[in-house]
């Protein structure tokens, strides 16, 4: 829209879908009835969206290209104003954005009066910080996430904090009483509950949980005593530790308990390092999961089999990517056992989803980061710049769609009927 619009062409413009937008907010009543946990991460997901296409908008702005829609969510329109030079507006489906900067190419025609403002026109420079700006905003959020996770709420997670505490013991409490198939319990028969502190078996001092493992398994069959801590209270018991039999004809004991570390905060530097950690394992988690044969194919077996009522726990059926229903159940049922887990998480998503999007293949930002360097490169001083003919690229982006259109809608359907637990 030029400039020049009149109040009344502003005004044919602000529209308000009632139906589709009430809707929208009844899908999220729907969201907040199954838990609060579920709603939060919608949001989450929702916010980072929203961010990574504010990233692009204000760099955009402050290169001097024109901007002319913001749209959060795809599909039909529900909500839209216009200001100024900008629409601003909600579509009907909350998981995406768009942000429209004129002349994004040579296939992107524009008013000649806008032409100092158009992305292909701005420099180099300009032009890679507008594409990847979105990569970065999700890079920004994951460090936020992270710190705010690890080093102000603290977290209980002995993967996350094994390491970080040196030689520190990981100060726990019983967080979990399980049982054999057959019904044998030796922490319940020792009255164990969970919230308990075993300060020693034996007699013999517990500096961490993995001591008392070793110890249990190393004993089966074995009677032996426990100090217990419950609250202000030390009392002692004992039991029998189960025989539980291993495949090489040998046996380990079997007491019954599982470990709730005490929650621990670590430096923001610790934080940050996780998030490299993550990254680094997102740079090969990509190809694994979206190019690899293993994928398709467990893709398409999974497909086949039909839905079943049961969801996939075991690693091997997990092998698979996650969609964003995928994404909010797991972070749903994660939230409702440690909320910091649950930012971990979507820190996760935010890294993966960054390095996702700078994949030279178009219509990633990757790709168009990928051409603005290929014209500079192609370009030559004392003449005009190089422009690639995008139309070429047609081909290879319709794949590069449908592959992950295929993904996408798969991995959907698979999280409704087949979830990952």
């Amino acid at each position: 829209m030029a400039l020049g619009d009149t109040t009344q062409e502003r005004e044919q413009r602000d529209i308000t879908n009632w139906p589709a937008l009430i809707g929208l907010v009844a899908f999220f009543a729907f969201i907040g009835y199954l838990g609060v946990a579920y709603l939060a991460m919608v949001l989450g997901l929702v916010i980072m969206i929203f961010l990574h296409e504010l990233g692009h908008f204000m760099t955009a702005k402050w290169s001097g290209m024109k901007s002319t829609q913001f749209f959060l969510g795809f599909g039909p329109t529900l909500f839209s104003r216009q200001r100024g030079e900008v629409e601003w507006g909600i579509k009907a489906l909350p998981f995406g954005a768009f942000v429209r900067i004129v002349g994004m190419s040579n296939l992107d025609p524009f008013d000649p009066a806008d032409a100092d403002k158009a992305y292909i026109n701005k420099s180099y420079p300009r032009r890679m910080w507008v594409i990847t700006a979105g990569s970065a905003m999700h890079f920004i959020q994951a460090a936020v996430i992270l710190v705010f996770a690890i080093s102000i709420v603290g977290v209980r997670d002995a993967a996350i904090i094994d390491g970080a505490l040196e030689d520190d013991p990981r100060p726990w409490t019983i967080g979990e009483i399980s049982r054999l198939e057959t019904g044998e319990t030796p922490s319940i028969e020792a009255g164990l509950a969970v919230g308990d502190r075993i300060v020693s078996i034996d007699g013999q001092p517990l500096q961490d949980f993995v001591g008392l493992a070793e110890y249990v398994r190393a004993r089966p069959g074995e009677d032996v005593s426990l100090e217990i801590a419950r609250g202000d209270e030390i009392f002692e018991t004992t039991t029998t530790l189960v025989e539980v039999p291993t495949d090489d004809g040998g046996a380990v004991g079997f007491l019954g308990v599982g470990a709730l570390y005490d929650r621990q905060t670590l430096s923001p530097a610790s934080a940050l390092g996780l998030g490299v950690e993550v990254g680094g394992t997102a740079i090969t988690f990509i190809p694994q999961r979206f190019f690899s044969p293993e994928t398709w194919a467990n893709l398409g077996s999974l497909v086949l089999e039909g839905p079943e009522d049961v969801s996939i726990t075991s690693d091997e059926a997990a092998e698979r990517p996650i969609s964003l229903v995928g994404a909010v159940r797991i972070s749903g049922q994660v939230a409702e056992i440690d909320w910091a887990l649950a930012l971990l998480f979507l820190a996760q998503i935010n890294i993966f989803v960054g390095i996702l999007n700078l994949i030279p293949l178009l219509p990633l930002d990757g790709g168009h980061a990928a051409i603005a360097t290929y014209e500079r490169i192609r370009s030559r001083k004392g003449s005009a710049p190089y422009r690639a003919d995008i139309a070429k690229l047609l081909p290879l982006t319709y794949v590069v769609v449908a592959v992950f259109g295929f993904i996408g809608l798969t991995t959907i359907w698979l999280d409704i009927v087949r979830p990952i637990s």
